[in-house]
């Protein structure tokens, strides 16, 4: 059987080598050309054992999500592999150990729980791993080998990718795995007959794999980030570990503080200091933020604040997925409270989204809240990325000679934009503060002077639409069955799309980076457009849509996916499907 696309994953626990198998399988496939999806999910608790998968996806043409379902299961821990047979396709394989006690013969084994349609592939996995090293350890190298075989896929690409993994430990450790691999190898050689192929396209180029939260981190960097403040939380801590080792090489500043409200405090005084600011965290922090977010509106102070969304309330689910704290973004906040709000998509739409979060902060004087997402972020995949590098790039309003002469701070301008000075510059007393003030910045109270200043505030939004990106439309353009989506989810939407047109249906999608404000006219032009509109999202309370509904005044199909998972490309297929036969009757 010949294959265009594989989905494979690693099941185990701490030790098993779960998450470089991954790696090493993922960069092999990128390295000859192929395009590759890779999600990681591990146990929230901070121990030495728990159970972890690796999934890797991988084909020719782009891949926009996980799929549904798995070709192949390499189950390194029996009783923690059970629960993933379930995601092997028809006429899939399960990859298990013969040498494991138990693993044959007994009820709890992984093999009792394969069914007639799987392919079991017994492989005697420690035994030959302890051939390779004289321990166990190596394990998930021969299973490497193994499904290299099992899908005739060019050994040279993993043998190099391990030399690459390994060459920091030395010339043994290398060979060793080597000799790991190709027993593996040479077991499903001898043992299992050759029944499926991979078709590799020849002369592809190899590709770069980056995770969102990388794409973003460089993305800020490369438009002239100059501060970075935060505290460790998944899924956002790597932002700050990368902001870490690169911002002081660059004369920047990176600074782990005590908790989140420290964060956006000191991001907010860099900001004040003229300084290209942000910081980084998800859901629980956010939360802490909102009094600071809402004083840098106040005071017109920009600030760049990433938030990596993870699922459910409070602590919630620190190592899952969910798109939930939209609300929070939008709302978070006492009185009239405006902040842009922004979804990247993809490690592309967060390299170049970042950038216009930071430049919009900058040009408007307003917090930017960036919504990624724990698949988003911590996902890698082939990315495309154009890099745009200009450190020194600034687009603060700088008042002129006679503005200085009598510098209003709070100047009322027509685009609600007030020209800005630091301190330490010619011209620049005034007062600042979170109170409601006069254009000098000083305190006050009445109710022509808060009504002025609400409306100079609000006005900068409208300001800013005039320069948005227009929304992007993809797939059918003269379909009646509409969708609207935002962040991670797009790429399930657009392989759910796929699907049901293959079975003739037509659909097409609204999507765009811009969560408030939007380019309006794209999205009433497309909703106009609709016969029926769907509205899929990782949450309980279906809140994009409700934003769309209040917006633009539409009944949308909702689909809320409470996640922990990432979304089924298959589910989005099936209400589009439902949708067409509603449209049929």
């Amino acid at each position: 059987m010949k294959y265009g696309e594989l989905s494979i994953r690693f099941c185990g626990i701490a030790g098993d080598g779960i998450v470089s198998s991954g790696k090493i399988l993922a960069a092999a496939c990128a390295g000859i050309g192929l395009q590759v999806m890779v999600n990681d999910i591990y146990s929230a608790e901070i121990r030495g054992s728990g159970k972890s998968t690796t999934t890797v996806r991988f084909a020719a043409d782009k891949v926009h999500s996980m799929g549904d379902g798995i070709d192949l299961l390499v189950g390194m821990a029996a009783k923690e592999s059970i629960a993933e047979v379930k995601d092997v396709k028809h006429d899939g394989t399960v990859i298990y150990d013969s040498g494991t006690p138990g693993d044959i013969e007994e009820e709890s084994s992984l093999a009792a729980h394969i069914p007639p349609e799987i392919h079991g592939c017994c492989i005697p996995l420690e035994r030959l791993a302890n051939e390779a090293s004289g321990t166990n350890r190596g394990r998930n190298l021969v299973a490497v080998g193994a499904l290299c075989f099992i899908y005739s896929l060019p050994p040279d690409m993993f043998i190099n990718q391990i030399k690459a993994v390994f060459s920091r430990k030395g010339e043994k450790i290398v060979e060793t795995n080597i000799k790991a691999f190709r027993l593996g190898y040479l077991y499903c050689e001898e043992h299992y007959p050759l029944n499926h192929e991979f078709e590799i396209k020849e002369g592809a180029e190899p590709r770069r794999l980056i995770s969102g939260n990388e794409a973003l981190h460089k993305g800020a960097l490369d438009c002239g980030l100059h501060f970075f403040a935060g505290y460790p939380i998944t899924p956002a801590t790597k932002i700050m570990e990368l902001a870490a080792k690169e911002l002081p090489k660059l004369d920047g500043w990176c600074i782990q503080v005590e908790d989140e409200i420290a964060a956006i405090s000191a991001v907010v005084g860099a900001s004040f200091a003229g300084k290209r600011a942000m910081t980084a965290t998800s859901g629980p922090g956010l939360c802490l933020m909102s009094e600071m977010i809402n004083l840098a509106v106040m005071a017109e102070i920009p600030a760049v604040i990433v938030n990596v969304q993870r699922g459910g309330p409070s602590t919630g689910l620190p190592t899952k997925v969910e798109q939930g704290d939209l609300n929070i973004a939008l709302y978070g906040a006492s009185g009239d409270s405006p902040r842009v709000v922004m979804a990247p998509t993809d490690s592309e739409d967060c390299y170049s989204g970042i950038q216009l979060a930071l430049d919009l902060a900058e040009k408007y004087q307003t917090p930017v809240i960036f919504l990624s997402d724990l698949f988003l972020g911590q996902r890698y995949e082939t990315a495309d990325i154009k890099e745009e590098i200009d450190r020194r790039r600034c687009t603060r309003k700088k008042p002129t000679p006679e503005q200085l002469e009598d510098y209003l701070r709070y100047r009322v301008t027509d685009d609600g934009v007030s020209p800005l000075i630091v301190p330490g510059e010619r011209g620049a007393i005034y007062t600042i503060t979170g109170l409601e003030h006069t254009v000098k910045g000083t305190p006050n109270y009445e109710a022509e002077v808060h009504t002025i200043m609400t409306a100079k505030r609000h006005r900068k939004f409208e300001s800013m639409k005039s320069e948005l990106p227009r929304a992007d439309i993809l797939g059918d353009k003269d379909a009646q069955i509409g969708i609207a989506g935002w962040g991670s989810t797009i790429g399930a939407i657009l392989e759910g799309m796929g699907i049901a047109r293959k079975q003739g249906v037509k659909s097409k999608l609204i999507k765009s980076i811009m969560i408030h404000p939007q380019h309006e006219s794209s999205f009433r032009e497309f909703f106009a457009s609709c016969k029926r509109i769907i509205v899929p999202e990782m949450n309980y309370q279906g809140q994009y849509a409700a934003l769309l509904k209040t917006r633009y005044c539409i009944e949308p199909i909702e689909i809320h996916i409470p996640a922990v998972d990432p979304v089924s490309p298959g589910k989005i297929s099936e209400k589009i499907m439902e949708a067409h036969h509603e449209l049929s009757k």
